[in-house]
């Protein structure tokens, strides 16, 4: 609750100001206001009719006008609470993570510093650990085997992505090209700044388009693709300029990494995340809530009580 508070502010706070004129409204119309009289011939015609005066609230009654204008004042300086920031989707980055989803990546014979894991664990590892790092960016997920498969569209909701992976069922043959396609038709909506495909595989496309030829797609549409290659600890290094992947990388404008570990994969989707912040800082915008409408029922509620105030209970007759 105190937190909460911490965070109230006025908007439009210059309104304010105008809270001075309610002093003067009092003055004018009086601190003690004119009271209407009935003149009569001789005090003993009414001596016999009159009542105690009552006393309590009724002589505020008067005040609740003031009140209410103070109120409205109040109002117009937008009270508000806030409750945090939204990302500017024109000024984001929509990642799509391209991931194969053929049998070989069931295959638990991927080292870690404590055994071997599965190459689609050991992804699921590294883009969890991304996408926990980049709340504010959206993120979608294309499965590639002989087919290609939406598995999630863009989305902020980081759970989800990170839930998607564990059920699906791992099929034959390597459709990189298809992949790459399906990634771009996703991103082909997106009004973000940056737009970029990171293309995790053992390299090995065997079915479907040239994925050069998808490439030549995601780099008219200046989507940049990263591509993540899984190795054999004894390969890394072996011919990387004329590897597919990394020749898919370098027509778009991305960069081309090697995954011998789980350590070494988590590393590298690390320093994806570090370049693609580099590029520049996402422009944040404040959300509020705003709490005017409350004020100005308050405001209504003071004029309303008044005025059947004083015309029942506190009524008052000259």
């Amino acid at each position: 609750m105190i937190e909460r508070l911490a965070s109230f502010s006025f908007g439009q706070p210059w309104w304010l100001l105008l809270l001075g004129l309610v002093p003067l409204a009092a003055w004018l119309r009086g601190a003690r206001g004119t009271v209407e009289t009935v003149p009569y011939s001789a005090l003993r015609l009414v001596r016999e009719i009159g009542v105690a005066p009552r006393r309590g609230p009724g002589r505020w009654i008067k005040h609740l006008g003031l009140v209410a204008l103070a109120l409205c004042i109040v109002a117009m300086a937008r009270p508000r609470l806030d409750v945090g920031e939204s990302p500017d989707a024109r000024n984001g980055v929509d990642i799509v993570f391209c991931v194969d989803v053929s049998g070989s990546m069931d295959a638990r014979d991927f080292p870690t510093k404590t055994g071997m894991v599965s190459k689609r664990d050991a992804y699921i590892m590294a883009i969890g650990d991304m996408v926990d790092k980049r709340p504010n960016d959206r993120f979608g997920m294309i499965g590639f085997a002989a087919d290609t498969y939406i598995l999630s569209p863009l989305t902020i909701d980081g759970d989800w992505i990170k839930e998607v992976l564990k059920d699906i069922k791992l099929q034959a043959w390597t459709a990189i090209g298809e992949g790459i396609l399906s990634s771009v038709d996703l991103l082909q909506q997106s009004k973000a700044k940056s737009r970029i495909i990171v293309v995790t595989s053992d390299g090995g496309n065997n079915y479907g388009i040239s994925p050069l030829e998808a490439a030549d797609v995601a780099a008219k549409e200046n989507i940049r693709v990263y591509t993540v290659q899984f190795m054999n600890p004894r390969s890394v290094g072996i011919g990387n300029a004329n590897s597919l992947m990394s020749r898919i990388a370098s027509k778009t404008g991305g960069m081309y990494f090697q995954a011998a570990s789980l350590e070494s994969i988590v590393s590298i989707y690390r320093e994806i995340d570090r370049l693609e912040r580099s590029k520049f800082e996402q422009k944040q915008s404040r959300m509020y809530e705003e709490l005017f409408p409350w004020v100005v029922l308050s405001a209504l509620l003071t004029v309303l009580g008044g005025w059947i105030g004083g015309n029942t209970i506190w009524s008052r007759v000259p």
